[in-house]
């Protein structure tokens, strides 16, 4: 409000000025030339103070329109580090548990070999908080251990003896499943883990 009382006062006091330096200047060929002067600088001052309000709006406006873009900006970049960051994480999370899987295989492997002619064929490994791992995961970091077994190429052909069936006795296990929790109690020992967090299948077992 206080800019427009501005704007009408210098108005008033050009128009005031203007007409006393009319009033005073003789009669002659300058008079016009006087006057088209005066017009020009009261138009000047009309509208100087709306260029200047236009001005201003349209500053702000670009600073505005510029703030935001640079926000925009901004979080779509933060945006994409923190998808690349995570993107990192998981990739080295995959092959820390790569190598663990690995080195599990082969703590293991002649053994499952020797003793039951069974080699691995996949270890899948889940632990507490993936995507934070840096390290070889320790055993109470570790929640289960799939691991998939195939027999061995070269296993001795054992003779097999006649089955007598016996309906009064209660039904037994199937051998793989036998020996699937035998696999599973070795594996838990050697790994210092639960038995219960360790799954066992054999490949093409019944």
């Amino acid at each position: 409000m206080s800019y427009l009382t501005e704007w009408i006062t210098s108005i008033i006091l050009f128009i005031l000025l203007a007409t006393v330096v009319e009033m005073l200047l003789p009669s002659s060929s300058m008079q016009k030339y006087t006057k088209l002067v005066i017009g020009l600088l009261l138009i000047v001052v009309i509208l100087t103070p709306i260029l200047k309000l236009l001005s201003t709006d349209m500053d702000e406006l670009f600073a505005k329109m510029t703030t935001h873009s640079s926000y925009t900006s901004k979080e779509n970049t933060e945006n994409l580090i923190e998808m690349k960051k995570k993107e990192i994480q998981a990739s080295h999370a995959a092959y820390i548990l790569n190598k663990a899987a690995v080195l599990m295989k082969e703590d293991v492997e002649e053994e499952l070999r020797e003793s039951y002619g069974v080699t691995v064929k996949d270890i899948q490994i889940v632990v507490k908080n993936e995507d934070q791992l840096t390290e070889i995961p320790i055993e109470e970091n570790i929640e289960s251990v799939v691991i998939l077994l195939e027999q061995a190429e070269e296993t001795a052909i054992q003779v097999v003896k006649p089955v007598q069936i016996d309906t009064s006795r209660q039904k037994e296990p199937a051998p793989s499943s036998r020996e699937e929790g035998k696999i599973a109690t070795f594996l838990a020992d050697r790994w210092q883990l639960q038995p219960t967090n360790i799954s066992v299948a054999v490949e093409g077992g019944d």
